[in-house]
């Protein structure tokens, strides 16, 4: 196995035991794990596979699949791949198992409460995460913040936001203001 295929085994089945609120939470330690870690990518080829990942259909594991192939071929992306689904499908099932009769807990139920505002918290800093790697200038930067706070403010379905900000994109490109990446 070449070694960026065994960096990338490492990191997403490590990472992977971790996974609580799934891909998007777990965005700052990809890219603590692939891009500083194991130099195996770029911010700006991380921030690509976020976006990519984020507008394919299916689920969000997908920049796991992403970031694999990008960094190691059809290898990289299998062994990724397989690296943050088993693992935590194992816990899990093994978990499920041992809960099974004890759902009704007191310690259980608290544990399962204060899981929501940790999800919460590890979008927020994904999203923190994935803007540093691709905000370089202002219009990103403009984006990036209108994208929020319209999103904050109005509550509308993220195709809006998707739409205005690829227009904004091709009308600065075509201004010279925003070069294409």
């Amino acid at each position: 196995m070449s070694d960026q295929v065994w960096a990338l085994f490492t990191a997403f089945s490590t990472v992977s035991l971790f996974a609580i609120g799934g891909a998007s939470a777990l965005i700052p330690e990809f890219h603590r794990q692939i891009v500083e870690n194991y130099h195996l990518m770029d911010d700006k080829g991380f921030a690509h596979s976020v976006v990519l990942s984020q507008l394919a259909p299916g689920p969000n594991m997908l920049i796991v699949s992403f970031i694999g192939w990008q960094a190691g071929g059809l290898a990289g992306l299998l062994v990724s791949t397989f690296a943050i689904v088993v693992p935590p499908s194992m816990l899990a099932f093994t978990v499920g198992r041992l809960m099974e009769g004890r759902k009704e807990a007191l310690w259980v139920r608290a544990v399962k409460t204060s899981l929501a505002p940790i999800v919460v918290g590890l979008t927020l800093a994904s999203g923190t995460v994935t803007a540093r790697a691709a905000d370089h200038d202002f219009v990103a930067f403009a984006l990036t913040a209108g994208s929020a706070a319209f999103m904050i403010a109005f509550r509308r379905n993220p195709l809006w936001v998707i739409a205005a900000g690829a227009s904004v994109g091709v009308v600065a490109y075509h201004m010279g203001i925003m070069p294409i990446a």
